[in-house]
């Protein structure tokens, strides 16, 4: 029952409150209240939604029964199932919908009504006051607003905490540059790739004022917060976990370690599942807010391992860096990439083989994608422009990115029977933040051709 009134009284809370609860409220309590919403979830997910309701009988789980993720034995549901029958999760009557690529390219679907956004909006209003966001700040968000959810949920977050904000959208950053001093931003938002293009301009102008800059959708470079920092004169650069399958920030950077997020353990129920020796295994996700399409233990194929007790102070659980992904979608130069779309983009590329890899890197701070690919042309200029040509038609915004200067591009040539060394090739391999330099199998010879292009 103390659960049942503390979860009444936290749904009715104002950011701040929820921000206070955050901080203050036992772990017991904060246990207690969350273990009751999942328990309703499953009840609630069980009577509206058709796949939940088949996927309980499946696996003969009576929902009536379960208590804990444990007694949903290898019951999960997966990105596949968001692309192949999202409609069938939905409860109750949708007023929006927001998509996220697959890795198969057949989008995902997440549906919700105007009061989870408004439970949402609440969430990140009160993370973002957590994280030392207050309504003297004035923030430029420029999240996406293009299908996918950022843009909007942190739109929802800054007008329920009250906090002036422009919606600039994911637009070149020269032009939030222009726009400093006349509406005198102290913190933007954007994703990693994009805050380090204006980072860049910036550094270049003689630097400029922030009291914090908040990353999302993709991990910043190590590296980069130094300097990200120095440039804006000493702002805070964190981050947030979050995805659009999950809407709010799964986790957050309530504090200056950077090595990790804090949980969000009032909206979600976080487990890491198939640990390896290190710890290390899938983040899986039980939504306990929502209403229009609840998530039971979502797979989100990210991989990190829980950290010991922050020294800030707050008691609830952490987990690391994100270490890499169990698929081989690659969350780089601001978009989801997945071997599908380069598949697409090199389909028409005369003269080239099956065999191809596309290799993410850092060279200092700029990322650098990498297609690596055989034939026995030698005309590297001619191949770039039929690359950027396809790829430009196809996938327009992943071009944008390229055009604002987000990130650098690259095609190698090698020659026909070069790039697979194993039976397997990985197509995509993610080298920027983690070592996967033992499942890189092309190695630039001296006798290949490069050629550099940024449009």
């Amino acid at each position: 029952m103390i659960y049942t009134i503390a979860d009444m009284i936290a749904q009715r809370a104002s950011p701040d409150s929820v921000a206070r609860m955050f901080r203050t409220t036992p772990q017991s309590v904060q246990r207690g209240v969350a273990a009751h919403r999942f328990r309703r979830t499953i009840q609630f997910a069980a009577a509206h939604s058709p796949f939940y309701r088949r996927a309980f009988a499946e696996h003969g789980i009576d929902p009536a029964k379960v208590r804990t993720p444990a007694d949903l034995k290898d019951l999960y549901t997966t990105p596949q199932d968001l692309s192949e029958r999202a409609e069938e999760f939905i409860c109750e009557t949708p007023s929006i919908v927001f998509e996220s690529s697959g890795t198969s390219g057949v989008n995902k679907r997440v549906y919700f009504s105007e009061r989870d956004l408004k439970v949402v909006g609440v969430s990140a209003a009160a993370g973002l006051l957590t994280m030392g966001v207050t309504r003297e700040d004035r923030v430029a968000n420029a999240f996406d607003f293009s299908i996918w959810c950022p843009g909007m949920v942190c739109h929802y977050g800054l007008t329920a905490a009250g906090i002036f904000s422009q919606a600039v959208g994911k637009c070149d950053p020269i032009e939030v540059w222009r726009r400093m001093d006349q509406y005198k931003f102290t913190v933007i938002f954007g994703e990693p790739t994009w805050l380090i293009r204006l980072t860049e301009i910036a550094e270049r102008e003689g630097g400029g004022h922030l009291k914090m800059m908040v990353g999302g959708a993709e991990e910043i470079p190590v590296a980069a917060r130094e300097w990200m920092s120095k440039v804006w004169n000493g702002a805070h650069v964190k981050m947030a976990y979050a995805a659009v399958e999950n809407a709010s920030g799964l986790g957050f950077q309530p504090c200056d370690r950077h090595d990790g997020y804090h949980l969000d353990t009032a909206d979600f129920c976080t487990e890491i599942v198939d640990q390896d020796a290190d710890g290390y295994g899938e983040i899986v996700f039980t939504t306990l807010c929502r209403r229009t399409m609840p998530l039971i233990r979502y797979r989100t194929r990210d991989v990190a391992k829980y950290l010991p007790e922050c020294s800030c102070g707050l008691k609830g659980p952490r987990i690391s860096r994100i270490h890499g992904r169990r698929d081989e979608l690659v969350v780089a130069s601001g978009g989801n990439l997945y071997p599908l779309m380069f598949a697409r983009i090199l389909h028409d590329v005369q003269g080239i083989t099956h065999d191809w890899q596309v290799v993410f890197m850092l060279e200092g701070l700029r990322e650098v994608l990498e297609i690596n690919i055989e034939t026995e042309r030698t005309d590297v200029n001619a191949i770039e422009a039929e690359i950027h040509r396809h790829a430009t038609q196809l996938y327009p915004d992943l071009m944008k990115n390229l055009a604002l200067g987000i990130f650098e591009m690259r095609v190698s040539v090698h020659p026909p029977g070069t790039v697979r060394k194993s039976r397997k090739l990985r197509r995509l391999v993610d080298k920027r933040h983690f070592d996967l330099s033992e499942e890189t199998e092309v190695q630039t010879p001296d006798h290949a051709l490069t050629c550099n292009g940024q449009m």
